[in-house]
């Protein structure tokens, strides 16, 4: 037997949140150019972007890595235990993904596996810039590479305002504080605690609609555009998932492929990487 309210239609709060979003990038326009620089610079050589996330924001990961209308040169570093928890529970449930995330000295773990070639960025995005592991990888890029470029995704003010949950005392705020010009802040425009909209319902009050991932996703997209702008500025052709469902073959999946494959070998032995920097 179905229920119905008499009460008068509730209103639909969460697109207006969206505008937050936009004002957001808007704002971050002259970050957002300097930051695709940079990525330019490393793609146009045959380098790598490195991108890292856990949790959810493993999605903005996929949007630049492997997507219609994607560039080569943007290398995953996903580790399957801090991004697969769509099992909710068990094994792969959410309680161990949470664990996970506080292990301190995955960062260095996870760098042991790559060649990272002279002046090749790396993007971090965490929703909050707080958790552990996340935290731990952008300090262990600093130690290693300090002249590098670091680009951290994240709140800018749950990061500042946030309590660290990393044990060296520091969110990606602090990072981005210490680091100088090597290290840029972009804004997810999340608000502190992430949920936008609050139902001030008959049953309860609730906070739902999350935006990190929405605001993760539209930073990475800009990036995807101003990036190959950049490339394209410079006279440099370079490779994009075309649309095969549109049967577009100016740039065809095989040679999306084995461009990324190329990119991506030179990763995992770098000849202009000394042999005494690397670790076994």
């Amino acid at each position: 037997m179905s229920t119905s309210s008499s009460a008068p239609t509730s209103p639909l709060e969460f697109p207006d949140r969206l505008e937050t979003v936009r004002a957001a990038l808007r704002a971050q326009e002259p970050a957002l150019r300097t930051v695709a620089t940079l990525f330019a610079d490393a793609i146009a050589t045959g380098g790598l972007v490195h991108v890292y996330a856990n949790g959810h924001s493993r999605l903005a990961v996929e949007e630049l890595c492997i997507r219609m209308g994607a560039l080569t040169g943007f290398h995953p570093i996903l580790q399957v235990g801090l991004t697969s928890f769509t099992d909710v529970v068990g094994p792969n449930g959410i309680r161990l993904n949470q664990a996970l995330e506080k292990v301190e000295g995955l960062g260095e773990q996870l760098l042991d596996e790559f060649d990272i070639a002279p002046g090749e960025p790396l993007l971090a995005v965490s929703a909050t810039g707080q958790t552990a592991v996340a935290v731990d990888i952008a300090l262990a890029w600093r130690r290693r590479y300090p002249a590098h470029p670091l680009v951290l995704l994240c709140s800018r003010e749950q990061a500042r305002q946030g309590a660290p949950k990393h044990t060296s005392g520091k969110t990606f705020w602090h990072i981005a504080q210490e680091g100088g010009s090597a290290v840029h802040l972009l804004d997810n425009a999340m608000p502190v605690g992430d949920t936008s909209v609050t139902v001030a319902g008959r049953t309860d009050t609730y906070a739902i609609c999350p935006v990190s991932s929405i605001g993760a996703l539209s930073i990475v997209q800009c990036l995807n555009e101003l990036t190959l702008r950049e490339l394209d500025a410079r006279g440099v052709r370079h490779h994009v998932l075309r649309n095969m469902h549109l049967k577009d073959t100016r740039d065809t999946y095989n040679a999306w492929i084995r461009d990324q494959r190329a990119r991506y070998a030179r990763a995992l032995h770098n000849p202009a990487v000394p042999a005494s920097s690397r670790r076994t």
